[in-house]
């Protein structure tokens, strides 16, 4: 996406109106969006591949600027401020900003009103960005309490490719999910831990095979992955599959970093437990161990020293930047060297990111990765998307992930 020199028709026509009749088309204009909501998408002549996007935030007598912040990637911020910072239009409370976008294209995106424009981007996102109040496509978190923790406003153009498995579909038979409250002397607290089991599920069958989750919760909230397995099965894309499901807490960063107690609570505990209680395989071949960002990153390093548990690994945006402390960065990121040094395991990949991400962090080093595995003989189904490092994406992708890894030939 580029800012753009073209003005909106819109925003043009807008700012006629209030040459003419002043400040009290404002009020229309606002009921106009509130209805159709934002941003606001244009065809461009002659372009077949873009459009034109405008993005509105209502401030007030406090507001001096506002910086319009797409979750697309930091490094697409470094000291390019003015690229994002919204304009006011005339002497209204109204800021825009205009950009031409590829019509594929799916992001988050938030505004940061009287932004300092400095790199704090912790505090940035923790504390300051705020969603789209007049957008209509709303991503919502929960707390552990389950209430509303936070909002993320997303754009989907036109031509991006609607979901087909992410999503509930009527008639389709549906498993079952059981929740547990899951407690070990290793964690710091009682783990929510779900377990689906698919349709006609029974104890005396074959063993099943089966998938764990990390970050569960935003798998099951946000993602779908329960309606994306009821789907999978159902058009036999996948064989019946148990699921399961541990939720991320405040530790989650330590937890995700190729931490090898909470990589032992998995394989010792939490497997054995399920095992105990669910008709599940002991075949590696049929077990796969999934996440996102962090948890793709954990995943990785499940395979790495568990193929024996697991033989499938399914990593989505994996943030392959994450270094040990003993380790001297060099030209391969650190699981690269770790699967270097060591003879090629039965392990089978399914990596993929978002064209609008990170370079350095995710893009190169997820490259990197992908490499290194083919160089030693892996299996390596690697996919881009459409998209950055946010939810949009990775619900689809899921399945794509699947279909790859343990689909019904």
């Amino acid at each position: 996406m580029k800012k753009s020199l073209l003005k909106s028709r819109i925003i043009l026509q807008l700012e006629e109106k209030i040459k003419q009749y002043g400040d009290r088309v404002i009020e229309e204009f606002l009921c106009d969006i509130e209805q159709k909501g934002t941003p606001i998408i244009e065809e461009l002549e002659n372009d077949t591949k873009n459009n034109l996007v405008t993005f509105i935030y209502e401030g007030d007598k406090e507001c001096k600027s506002v910086l319009f912040v797409p979750d697309i990637g930091l490094d697409r911020f470094k000291d390019n401020y003015k690229n994002f910072q919204m304009q006011r239009i005339m002497e209204t409370d109204l800021w825009y900003i205009t950009y031409e976008v590829k019509n594929n294209m799916r992001f988050v995106y938030y505004f940061s009103p009287n932004d300092p424009l400095d790199n704090d981007w912790n505090d940035r996102f923790c504390n300051r960005v705020i969603y789209d109040r007049f957008s209509k496509k709303v991503l919502i978190f929960k707390g552990g309490n389950g209430e509303e923790d936070d909002k993320s406003s997303y754009v989907i153009m036109p031509k991006s490719p609607e979901d087909i498995w992410a999503k509930k579909i009527e008639d389709v038979p549906r498993g079952n999910v059981k929740e547990y409250k899951f407690e070990s002397k290793n964690l710091e607290d009682k783990r929510r831990v779900r377990v689906y089991t698919p349709y006609e599920y029974d104890k005396e069958e074959k063993p099943y095979g089966f998938m764990v989750f990390n970050d569960g919760d935003d798998y099951i909230s946000v993602l779908s992955a329960i309606e994306t397995l009821n789907n999978l099965i159902a058009s036999k894309r996948i064989p019946p599959i148990v699921a399961i499901f541990i939720d991320s807490t405040e530790t989650r960063g330590k937890e995700l970093k190729c931490n090898d107690s909470f990589c032992e609570i998995i394989i010792k505990e939490l497997i054995p437990w399920v095992k105990q209680n669910y008709n599940i395989s002991s075949n590696p071949e049929e077990a796969v161990i999934c996440g996102l960002s962090l948890g793709g990153l954990t995943a990785a390093y499940l395979g790495l020293n568990y193929p024996e548990v697991f033989g499938n690994v399914l990593s989505q945006s994996g943030y392959y930047w994450y270094n040990s402390e003993d380790f001297a960065p060099n030209e391969d990121c650190w699981m690269s060297t770790k699967f270097k040094e060591i003879n090629k395991l039965p392990l089978k990949f399914y990596l993929d990111m978002g064209v609008l991400e990170t370079k350095y962090k995710i893009i190169d080093t997820n490259i990197n990765l992908r490499d290194t595995l083919i160089s030693k003989g892996y299996h390596v189904d690697f996919q881009l998307f459409n998209g950055a490092h946010d939810y949009l994406s990775w619900g689809e992708t899921l399945a794509y992930g699947l279909i790859s890894l343990i689909g019904i030939k």
